[in-house]
């Protein structure tokens, strides 16, 4: 599946015990849809508070349907929080792993040198001239 998560409110996506994480919100959203405890693998790791524009995960499931209709992603998004949302949902050969069969990550980080309420959250704001020597 292709996911997006803004992370504010996440202690990250990994599951950790006691923890507030989005792979944990996940799969009890997909647990809930399909009826039955479903693990999650995402094809990395987000430290607290990092946002996800573009996200891979998998799971396992015993339908073979689940992508073609479109009735998963309307019943997952429609009980994940506002913060979440399942971009796409495809079937994989059943050994595919998310994490292991990923062939690259980018990570963008946003500076901003002008005070901006609507990236306030997503940019670091720098007051000085940058020095990229």
């Amino acid at each position: 599946m292709f996911l997006s998560f803004r992370g504010t409110s996440y202690n990250g996506w990994q599951l950790q015990p006691g923890k507030h994480t989005v792979q944990g919100v996940l799969a009890r959203a997909l647990g809930t849809v399909l009826n039955a405890p479903t693990a999650v693998t995402g094809a990395g790791r987000t430290d607290t508070g990092v946002h996800a524009s573009f996200f891979c995960a998998h799971f396992d499931a015993s339908r073979d349907d689940l992508h073609t209709d479109g009735q998963l992603l309307y019943n997952l998004n429609s009980i994940l929080p506002e913060d979440i949302a399942v971009k796409e949902v495809v079937k994989v050969r059943p050994d595919a792993n998310a994490r292991f069969d990923a062939l690259s990550r980018t990570y963008k980080y946003t500076v901003t040198r002008a005070n901006d309420p609507f990236v306030a959250d997503t940019a670091w704001l720098l007051y000085w001239q940058l020095d990229l020597q």
